[in-house]
């Protein structure tokens, strides 16, 4: 009967921790996921820390609670996450040193395609508006066919046959 009692007190205790361990992100503030989705998961890194179910996620959330119930500041809280894995850490990089060339080259790269299409457009522009040189024989051949007299026969009346087609 004793071992009985053993394995109900044992099966009640396990399941009163794992109830806790399901009930985690139940009971954590809202600003817990709020600075969490300004964090990196360092386990799965296309995640942030508020949208990741890894282990080091929830501690990671864990960690955010135990410092907001300290009275820190969301500043104070990325700051401490920062000093230890890094500006990496952080789903947005400062904007200092060479990371500003991650802020920076989106904006020079949409200059410069800007840019060169105005170029482009100007030259088609200029194109379109270029008259084409006319030999002077043909261009009389033409001013003949216009007023009527087609005096050198090149230009006829009739159609010309359709091209064959393919």
């Amino acid at each position: 009967m004793s071992r009985l009692v053993r394995s109900l007190r044992l099966a009640a205790v396990a399941g009163i921790l794992l109830g806790s361990a399901f009930a985690q992100d139940i009971v954590l503030d809202s600003r817990v996921f709020d600075i969490g989705n300004e964090l990196r998961c360092p386990t799965c890194v296309a995640e942030s820390v508020g949208e990741s179910n890894a282990a080091i996620a929830r501690e990671m959330r864990q960690i955010i609670q135990e410092q907001l119930d300290e009275g820190r500041t969301r500043a104070e809280i990325l700051g401490y996450f920062q000093e230890r894995y890094g500006d990496w850490i952080l789903l947005s990089p400062p904007r200092r040193g060479v990371l500003l060339i991650v802020w920076l080259l989106p904006v020079a790269a949409v200059l410069v395609a800007g840019g060169g299409l105005f170029v482009l457009v100007r030259r088609w522009r200029a194109a379109a508006d270029e008259v084409a040189p006319v030999a002077g024989e043909d261009l009389a051949r033409v001013r003949a066919a216009l007023a009527g007299d087609d005096p050198a026969g090149a230009i006829s009346a009739e159609p010309a046959p359709p091209a064959p087609r393919p």
